[in-house]
Parts: C-alpha cells; structure tokens; sequence
C-alpha cells in the first residue's frame, strides 16, 4: 500500500511515518485553552483530505464506510472538515462533521465531550485500531450523548489491511500528476434536485422543473424562490413589520451567531420594540437587553421575556462582534420607527435605481469619529440579497403587486459578488475540478452555489447503489 509520505504528503519526509512505532511519537499534548493541533494530526488531515469518491475506510464496527465528499476544511474553532457525507454497508447516507485525532482518546482528552460546538460530529477518525486503544468506544459522544461513528486511516504496514476495496492511503498517480486532488470533484453518481427553477418570472419554483448541478445561476433562482416561499409564510403568520424585522436580524448574525441574534428577535418582536421607541426609549438599550448585554430598560419593566437570552459566539473579527452588530440593529430600528420595518424595505426596493443604490440604504456610519462602519458595503449587500429582496418578492406575491415583485427579482440578478465565503469557495472548486470553472458574475450566482453545496452535503443529490 501507498504511504502517506509517497503520495505527497510529507515531500522530503519518505521514512518517516514507517520509523515511527506509532502515531503517537508524533503526539504532543493540547496547550491550554486550545486542542494544539499536533505533527501527526496534520498528516493525518491532510490523509483525510486527499480521500477521493469511492475510498473505503474502516469502521469500529469492523464494517467499511464509502467515501462521497470528505468535507470541506473548517474555517473556524470547532470540527476539522464540515458536512462530510459517508455511505455506510447499508447503503444509506451519513453526514456530518468530522473531527480528527491521534488516538481515540483525544476525543475526551481535548475536551470535545463536553463542547456543544462539536455535537454536529458524526465521523471520529483516528489512526490507532478502530476495536480499541485507550479511549474506547465510549468516549465517542457528543455532549447531545449522541453516538458518532469511529472510523481508521491505519499507518502504513498495518497488518489488517482490510480487503481490496481500501484505498483510503492510496493514489492512483504520482505526486504532481494533477490528480492527487481528485476528491474535488463531485460524484459521478449525483442526481439532480426534485425540483427547479421557477415557471415564471415572480412565480414560486415549479416541481417539475430541474436546475443543472453545472448552473449556478438557474440553482441561484431556486434559492431565492425557496427563501421566498419561506418569507410568505412568516409574513402570513406573523405579520409583515415582525417577519422583516426577524430577517434583517437573523442576516446581522453572520455564519457563526445567526441563531443568536433570531433570539434577539423573539425576545424583542417588533411591536415591543415600537411602542418601547414610543415611549421615548432608545433602540440601543433594548437591544443590548434582548441580547443578554445590559440591564432590561424601563420601558420594558412589565414585559415577560418571551425567550432565553442568547448564547453568543465569541472570537473572530472585532467588527463581528455581538455589542457592534446590535447598535447596527439599533440604527435600523429608529429609521423604521415611524413606517415600520416592512414599508421601508418596500419602498427602498421600488424606488432604487440599482444595487448599489439599495446597498447604500443599508449602510451603517461608524458609531464614533474615526471608528469604523457598524454595516459596511458587504454586509449591507447580505441583507440586500437574503433578506430584503426575498422578502420583498414575498410580499409582492401576496399583495398581487407584480411590478414590485419583478424589480425585486431584477435586482436579485443584477446585483455584485458578496464576499467570498468557505462555502462558494469550495462549491467553486468543486465544479472547477468536474469540468471547467464555473462563470460566478454576482450575487445570484453564489448563492446557487450554497444551494448546491446544501443539497450535495445533505445527500439529496446522491443515489443509492444499485440494488
């Protein structure tokens, strides 16, 4: 078998797995406040992260799991690869998380069991014998006490080899041959989406429509059609002022505290915060209060939170911060006083001459001189695209307003690249290595791009084997 240094991984290196007894002489201990990710762990990464489409990898169970994307690398704390899909012997579909580590015992060792951040884990890998080790199979849980499935990439010269399918170590080319990468590429055996673009220019998707895997454009329709469908139920149920009050929030929140600041919301509806604003309250202070940050202001002495307050993600950039993004939020409210949040957006959607112009209502000036922007051009361009404009289409639907519902839906398509994100940036590869790179003119576009990552790391794109 192929050894991790002959493949490319340790160029230079070609000994130095086969001289060591075991992982372990590579281990060292996690520093203080952090997993201290180790030599071996590295190559044990970057093993995991060359395995291709088809690979096998050895389960604790003594059964082998199939490979159908690895993941893609985190971008943050938490989990080493993010929405990794492994077929199991029974030929149904695992996703989830993967976390990586020398022995099994590192799973306890750094803390993970007791770390929410790492209940999304379904796969363990480590490179010591699956059926045992220090460890053991009871310390793969996550703290939700949900079990995750150890699987094995063995060091080279394992004596159980597994049967001929494992491949998990091996390359079918020599370094540089263009084809180490190939896990790239996505399966072969993907399916299309049941459903697709839409049937018409404001209409909902049609179900018997499909959007190509290879067009990222037609997959960025069906995502703002989805979210806008999403939007009409809330605007149904809960009224128009709350659901777009709810959706600007949820996009102040970023990857990492969007379920954070949807608390904010619930624990400050709209209405409340109106008649608090009313009653010659500012937003700042309500805001801070919903988010578990300040004391709960007068104005709102006889209100019963309705939800817990929420539990932020700390760390990161400091213009991300929970305390910035809230005095943003503060800002929108005291614009939308008098309107409300609904009409405004309306309004700013039927009035603007272009993105641009709409991005500028979105910006947020620096809260002190020299400071910088509370919402700068590229946030105010992700509540443009994932709030404004969908719930705008949303209502548009609703009111049978068409002419609001078909600049909103121009506006979508005409408008720039967001920043890049790891998801976009992966998608990208992904189809750059299955057959060209994919044409990403703007905003439309990428967001295709996150509704096919979805659905591939969901499994909804994948077939089962043959029976």
């Amino acid at each position: 078998m192929t050894t991790l240094a002959t493949v490319g991984l340790l160029p230079g290196r070609p000994a130095l797995l086969e001289r060591a007894a075991s992982y372990r002489v590579l281990e060292r201990k996690p520093s203080r406040g952090g997993t201290g990710r180790s030599g071996a762990e590295a190559v044990l990464q970057a093993a995991w992260r060359r395995l291709g489409p088809g690979a096998t990898v050895p389960g604790r169970d003594g059964l082998f799991y199939t490979i159908v994307y690895p993941g893609r690398p985190a971008d943050g704390p938490g989990p080493d690869f993010r929405d990794a899909v492994l077929r199991g012997p029974d030929g149904v579909l695992r996703r989830g998380d993967v976390e990586i580590h020398v022995r099994a015992s590192g799973w306890r060792a750094h803390g993970h069991h007791r770390d929410p951040g790492y209940n999304g884990v379904a796969f363990h890998v480590t490179a010591e014998d699956s059926s045992g080790g220090s460890g053991g199979s009871g310390s793969v849980r996550t703290v939700s006490g949900r079990y995750i499935h150890l699987l094995t990439l063995r060091q080279p010269g394992s004596s159980d080899a597994g049967p001929e399918s494992f491949t998990s170590l091996e390359s079918p080319k020599s370094p540089g041959s263009g084809e180490s990468d190939r896990h790239l590429a996505p399966p072969e055996h993907m399916e299309p989406p049941a459903s697709g673009r839409s049937n018409g220019a404001v209409g909902h998707v049609s179900p018997d429509a499909t959007t190509p895997l290879s067009d990222p454009a037609a997959a960025g329709d069906q995502r703002f059609f989805g979210k806008s469908a999403g939007y009409s139920i809330a605007l149904r149920e809960y009224g128009g002022d709350a659901a777009a009050w709810s959706a600007v929030l949820d996009c102040l929140g970023y990857s990492r505290n969007r379920r954070a600041f949807r608390q904010v919301a619930l624990r400050l509806p709209w209405p409340v915060a109106q008649r608090a604003m009313e009653c010659g309250g500012d937003a700042s202070p309500l805001l801070r209060w919903a988010g578990g940050l300040g004391p709960k202001p007068r104005q709102l002495r006889g209100l019963r939170a309705s939800a817990a307050s929420p539990d932020w993600v700390l760390g990161g950039r400091p213009d991300n911060r929970p305390e910035r993004r809230l005095d943003a939020a503060a800002v929108f409210a005291r614009r939308w006083r008098e309107r409300g949040p609904l009409d405004d957006i309306i309004s700013a959607v039927r009035t603007a001459a272009g993105p641009k112009e709409l991005i500028g209502r979105f910006l947020v000036a620096a809260n002190s001189p020299g400071g910088r922007s509370l919402v700068g051009p590229g946030r105010a361009g992700e509540i443009v695209v994932n709030a404004v404009l969908p719930v705008v289409h949303a209502w548009s639907l609703i009111a049978d307003r068409r002419d609001v519902g078909e600049k909103a839906l121009q506006l979508y398509r005409d408008h720039p690249k967001l920043p890049e994100n790891a998801i976009t940036r992966e998608m990208t590869a992904l189809l750059a290595k299955s057959g060209g790179a994919p044409d990403i003119r703007g905003a439309r576009e990428q967001q295709g791009l996150i509704l096919m990552y979805r659905n591939m790391t969901a499994g909804s794109l994948f077939a089962r084997p043959p029976q």
